[in-house]
């Protein structure tokens, strides 16, 4: 078995207590929903190596952009809390291995050796709550889906399904939903970010990516999301392993959607 589980969980800074500051409470739902899937996961077998999908690393258009630098360091400064600091170790040759299957299967891929991921919330975030389950962190492949369309984020989902190199494998898929979903929210209001969030939502629960690959194009650009890829990868996986995924939390407190879910591959 090469993949043990695949999550999505959100990454607001804000819900991190340090940063917060006790508006994390604003969020309990979420925080809540991460609680349960960090506690899911420290029933299951210890991956031996996690890729890591995050809309926030560096991107190029038309390519998923896998980053190559040897050891990945980040804290939460931007955020008022450089205390909070990482480091990931990116197993090199997993990396270029698995770079060469997906190539081999057609889906493009490209390199970056970025070692600063100060700016990318979309890995600090989770990698303050899965530090808590996994002492220490299992090596980690940073990456990018952000250049790819959605259709080929599905379909390179699928492929990864067939990807064993005698590893135990997590994926952890990064991403926030809507940014648009009430007056006042960072990106502004637009009435397609419900839309959109409830489609993703359903989406997962019926582990049926049809439901977003056939939104209009004016409800994807509507909800100003930042997600959108990384869940089509993780329904991709899914949809070739099989089982179920379950939605742990949904809410939108901040006028953004968050969203935790699980898929074990059991």
């Amino acid at each position: 078995m090469s993949w043990i589980w695949s999550a999505l969980m959100p990454h607001p800074p804000i819900i991190v207590p340090d940063v917060g500051c006790g508006r994390e409470r604003e969020a309990a739902i979420t925080i809540e929903g991460i609680k349960d899937l960090m506690g899911r996961l420290s029933e299951l077998e210890t991956p031996e190596r996690v890729l890591i999908v995050s809309p926030h690393q560096p991107y190029s258009f038309g390519a998923f952009c896998v980053n190559r630098a040897g050891v990945i360091r980040g804290s939460f400064a931007p955020f008022g809390a450089p205390q909070l600091a990482f480091n990931i170790r990116t197993p090199i040759t997993e990396a270029d291995s698995l770079s060469e299957f997906l190539s081999a299967a057609d889906i493009p891929v490209c390199f970056n050796e970025s070692a600063d991921m100060t700016h990318d919330q979309g890995t600090l975030v989770p990698l303050y709550f899965l530090e808590n389950e996994f002492d220490p962190l299992p090596p980690a492949i940073l990456s990018s889906p952000i250049g790819l369309d959605v259709k080929t984020a599905f379909e390179m989902g699928r492929v990864l399904a067939g990807w064993d190199d005698g590893h135990n494998w997590a994926l952890l898929a990064s991403g926030d939903l809507s940014h648009r979903l009430k007056p006042g929210a960072p990106a502004g209001f637009n009435p397609e970010g419900v839309k959109f969030d409830n489609a993703v939502v359903e989406a997962l629960k019926k582990r049926d990516a049809s439901i977003l690959s056939g939104l209009p194009r004016h409800t994807v650009e509507g909800a100003g999301e930042c997600g959108l890829r990384s869940v089509m990868i993780m329904l991709g996986l899914c949809s070739e392993l099989g089982g179920s995924i379950e939605v742990l939390s949904y809410e939108g407190p901040f006028g953004v959607g968050y969203c935790n879910a699980l898929f074990a591959n059991k």
